[in-house]
């Protein structure tokens, strides 16, 4: 996870004397807002600033509190030290502004301050630097400072040919740069990579690096021969040693520098080769009269006195990066800065993303890990464009205020003008482009009520033969059509020579790959395909996985050269699937694999780009990309997105059956397909009547308006009542610490005050040594066991159950695999951030199966069941399948003590489930459409129909009022006085997952 983003531009009028004015502050905001989504446990943010006549580094860091907002936080924190160090005398630069900031997930180590992003190794020091100006050396006395931010896994680097890990790279920089550093993290090495690599006009720091390139044999030769440790000696030339050696190199320098400088020279890297030459000569031969330098072999100091004047010349930060990538081992969205570089940054992208966008009006550009931080920024302002680095191959981007300058890693080269003007992507009036997402106070619900309006537009765009899907789905019916030819021919060649079966393929017809939810959705689609195609090999699979065995066990995979994968990921960017994608890409290349496809949340994703799709106007369109419609989605608890993409799945499902049975229209159906062009309609009007019906019924809310729904009206109530059980404990608790404050705040005991009342009340003597001891203690009892009793008085009001546990409430969702495993995640997300007193506990299961193994032996009293209850209307096996979860659920209720068991709702579509005795029954407006079997072709076609029925919309009818439920039952327990939360995020605010999970990256490059 974690990322970058940031400001580079010209410094305006209106923007005074701040060191980031609020126009940038508000840019800020903006991409931060979208950055989030990629974790925000920890973050910081850095700008250049001038200290006199120094460019110098201002910063803060902060560790996100568990319930806050990072982009709130770290501005909040950032606006003082940015005044402060105006007060102290910092000033802005005079024509540029340039903020940093990093957003961070840990993975390397711990969240801490320490390890948060931006990271230095070298704390910022005072050097001379020589530069060229307008053909004249100038030697300025400059403050040093690089700093960097890294989203990633830097692994290792090519030190001495070989590999040095991360680890003693890390106990190597300490000895050879002569500063300690106790952070744990990969990232800061790469801080202290950059202050060895950086070396231009620095012959302190040329040396030093000089030494390790050209010297030094081994690791161990900065350890006093020893394996790296923190105990062992630090042999590396010593600070008075590369003091010494600066000394004489400045002395030979200041001889030649005339000569070796061109005429009229505007940069240092403008040299002339002869003198450069006689300068080496006279360089080497003063080197060697240094009694440290005399011990070396000849070679050593010839090649010492090369290398070191070398980098002296051309080691500025982006020749130093270029260095750094080149030997690097990982992945890499990595971001460099120095004060020796005030008016550019170098951002480098290999295995992870970094996007760039150029504001031409405006004179500035900002870039980002999330290529929606950049749109989100952009998308609204005219002549506004888009670069997004190649992070397969490997980009590094030299950005100024309005210039960039790439170099290919791949291929060794920087690009042409005309290379990267290909790649430019407009931002306005870009068919490929989508809008950013609106801001909204509650992302889940705005999601939730959005559900009608984007399946509508899904059915719209598939109803266009025109349309991006339209085409993909074309070209993938192609692709099937091609296979059922195949097909048929090999069945008339079995018949021919009286075989029983047709002999087995050994490679798959279709792979489809993603991650949890992506994959889930996969492989509910899978089976439905096959229910459709029974000869269809179909294969589900982990995009994890996939990449474990495209690096070890490719043939594990059965894949051939007619083999299709689809690749399902809603932010296209999903580092698993992404990673895949990029390979299966390349076996397509090669004719290993048939076709690569995708389906994503909008056209444009860096998955796209992976497969050769490119956005600007006027490129074509691959013919393998499917959009579900949804666009991007902040709120973590997804909803419309897994939706959109049941629905896109739907479609493409429906439009191949139609495809191919229109291409063969005979009876016996293609790969084995039993429906026909009847059952096709059926199922036709079945999805209508679903978008019509049930959609809108269960949300409430047509794609044009509100609507009035009893179905949507009891889903909310019951999700609040279930919200009371949540609630329950530290409203109880807020009973009886208000008891106790007016009890002991004026002396007035309940039980002593009520006895002492009616006794006055009545004129009767008081028997005070009989009766007050049982008083006392009635009162000491409801002290001890008051929340007890107001929560029993909270349940008689409420009318709920009397009897359950108190404490943590434990809810157990059944339904269908797919289905549950969404709901899981789902609750789990609306509850990530509830305070301990007020929370849940979410299990599911399959009641159709292992439901009560799993989870009889654990039922308690209260604990809440959540029954997804398929449809038993149409079909003796649906009458089954609708049985076995009524029978789970009553033999959950059949657990009980003290008469008490678990409290179950049944959410179904018939109305004879109400009558099963569980505490709430939710009946969903379904229509039945019965389907009467007259023979035994039929009676398999009505099986085949009523399963993709129950698929494809009976299971997602409960799991889109599931949402509804769950959403209400949430946003009251995040409403809670004094333990308010907000419901649509974690503490991590995963959203977008780009780290190796598990598989690295670096994995699949190294085979």
């Amino acid at each position: 996870m974690c990322g970058n983003f940031g400001f580079l531009g010209k410094r305006l009028l209106q923007d005074e004397a701040d060191l980031l004015p609020a126009r940038v502050v508000e840019i800020f905001r903006v991409m931060g807002r979208e950055t989030e989504t990629r974790g925000e446990q920890a973050g910081g943010g850095v700008v250049f600033a001038r200290d006199e006549d120094r460019v110098v580094f201002v910063g803060k860091k902060v560790v996100n509190q568990k319930r806050q907002n990072l982009t709130q936080s770290l501005e909040a924190a950032f606006a003082p030290v940015r005044h402060q160090a105006t007060l102290s005398g910092a000033k802005a630069l005079d024509t540029a502004v340039i903020g940093v900031w990093h957003y961070r997930y840990a993975t390397s180590s711990p969240p801490a301050v320490l390890e948060t992003h931006w990271h230095e190794w070298m704390p910022a020091r005072t050097a001379e630097v020589w530069r060229v100006e307008q053909g004249k050396w100038i030697c300025d006395r400059k403050t040093v400072n690089h700093r960097i931010t890294h989203n990633g896994d830097f692994d290792a680097w090519i030190l001495f040919g070989d590999y040095v890990d991360n680890a003693h790279l890390g106990l190597w920089l300490e000895r050879v740069l002569h500063t300690p550093n106790s952070t744990l993290g990969d990232s800061p090495k790469v801080a202290g990579m950059m202050d060895l690599l950086i070396t231009q006009g620095m012959w302190n720091a040329a040396l030093r690096l000089s030494y390790q390139l050209a010297v030094a044999e081994s690791i161990e030769d900065a350890f006093g021969g020893k394996s790296p440790s923190k105990t062992a000696p630090n042999t590396a030339p010593s600070e008075l040693e590369l003091k010494e050696w600066a000394a004489i190199a400045e002395q030979v320098f200041l001889k030649h520098q005339d000569a070796i400088l061109l005429p009229y020279a505007n940069s240092i890297l403008e040299l002339s080769k002869k003198h450069l030459h006689d300068f080496e000569q006279d360089l080497s031969q003063a080197l060697a009269q240094s009694s440290s330098i005399s011990r070396w072999s000849a070679t050593q100091q010839a090649t010492f006195v090369k290398t070191a004047v070398h980098v002296f010349f051309h080691n500025n930060l982006y020749q130093a990066t270029k260095l750094l990538m080149s030997r690097a081992k990982g992945s890499f969205g990595l971001v460099a800065a120095s004060t020796l570089n005030q008016d550019s940054l170098v951002l480098s992208s290999w295995g992870q993303p970094i996007s760039t966008g150029f504001n031409v009006q405006d004179n500035y550009m900002v870039y980002a890990s999330e290529p929606a931080a950049v749109d989100a920024v952009l998308s609204h302002i005219p002549r506004s464009y888009r670069l997004d680095l190649d992070q397969k191959g490997g980009e590094i981007a030299w950005v100024g205020v309005n210039q960039i300058t790439v170099y290919s890693m791949l291929e060794d080269r920087e690009l042409l003008g005309a290379e990267l003007e290909q790649r430019w992507i407009p931002l306005q009036g870009n068919p490929y482009i989508s809008p950013p997402e609106t801001q909204a106070l509650d992302p889940v619900q705005r999601d939730i009520q959005e559900i009608p309006q984007v399946l509508q537009a899904i059915e719209a765009a598939w109803s266009d033969p025109e349309s991006f899907n339209r085409q993909s789905a074309d070209y993938f019916a192609e692709l099937l059509i091609a296979k059922a030819k195949t097909w048929e021919q090999r069945q008339r060649a079995t018949i021919n020579i009286k075989l029983d079966q047709v002999v087995e393929q050994d490679s798959l017809d279709l792979l489809i790959m993603g991650v949890e939810s992506s994959l889930w959705l996969g492989e509910r689609f899978a089976e439905d395909l096959t229910t459709l195609f029974p000869a269809l090999s179909v294969k589900t699979i982990s995009a994890n996985q996939v990449l474990r065995k495209l690096s070890y066990d490719l043939k594990g995979l059965h894949l051939g050269k007619t083999s299709i994968v689809l690749a399902i990921s809603q932010s296209g960017q999903t580092f698993p699937t992404l990673q895949a994608t990029h390979a299966f890409e390349q076996l397509r290349q090669q004719g290993i694999i048939g076709e690569l496809f995708m389906m994503t949340g909008e056209l444009c994703s860096l998955m796209g780009t992976a497969i050769a799709q490119y956005y600007y106007q006027e490129s074509s369109f691959t013919r393998r990309i499917f959009i579900n419609e949804s666009g991007r989605r902040t709120a973590e608890p997804t909803t419309v997105a897994v939706a959109a993409a049941q629905a896109t799945l739907t479609e493409l499902l429906l439009y191949l059956a139609k495809r191919l049975r229109q291409q063969f229209p005979a009876q016996q159906g293609p790969l084995g397909m039993t429906l026909t062009a009847a059952s096709l309609l059926t199922l036709e009007r079945m999805k209508d009547d679903f978008l019509k019906q049930s959609v809108v019924s269960i949300i409430g809310k047509t794609a044009s308006g509100d609507i009035r729904s009893s179905e949507h009206q009891q889903l909310i109530r019951s999700g609040q009542k279930w919200a009371l059980h949540v609630t329950e404990t530290p409203l109880a608790w807020g009973i009886h610490a208000l008891y106790i404050l007016i009890t002991v705040g004026f002396n007035a005991a309940l039980m002593q005050t009520i006895f002492r009342f009616l006794f006055v009340f009545a004129a009767l003597p008081t028997p005070v040594l009989l009766l007050t001891p049982l008083f006392i203690l009635a009162d000491i009892l409801i002290y001890i066991f008051g929340p007890w009793f107001w929560t029993l008085g909270l349940r008689y009001f409420q009318g709920r159950p009397l009897s359950a546990r108190t404490g943590k409430r434990t809810l157990v969702i059944g339904d269908l695999p797919w289905v549950h495993q969404l709901l899981k995640v789902y609750v789990s997300k609306l509850f990530a951030l509830s305070y301990g007193i007020a929370s849940l506990e979410v299990h599911g299961a399959n009641p159709q199966d292992h439901m009560l193994h799993q989870f009889g032996h654990r039922v308690v009293r209260g604990t809440l069941v959540f029954l997804g209850v398929p449809d038993g209307r149409r079909h003796p096996m649906q009458k089954e399948n609708e049985s076995a979860v009524i029978m789970t659920g009553k033999q959950a209720s059949g657990v009980r003590n003290l008469k008490a068991g678990a409290e179950i709702i049944a959410l179904g579509h018939n109305p004879a489930i109400a009558d099963q005795g569980f505490q709430d029954t939710i009946i969903l407006p379904t229509a039945s459409t019965a389907f009467v079997a007259t023979n035994d072709a039929a009676f398999y076609q009505q099986i085949a129909l009523e399963k993709l029925q129950e698929s494809r919309f009976g299971s997602f009818e409960r799991l889109l009022a599931s949402y509804v439920f769950f959403w209400a039952m949430a946003k009251q327990v995040a409403s809670f006085p004094f333990l308010r939360y907000q419901h649509w995020k974690s503490q991590s605010r995963t959203r977008i997952m780009t780290t190796a999970a598990p598989v690295s990256r670096v994995t699949i490059d190294s085979r």
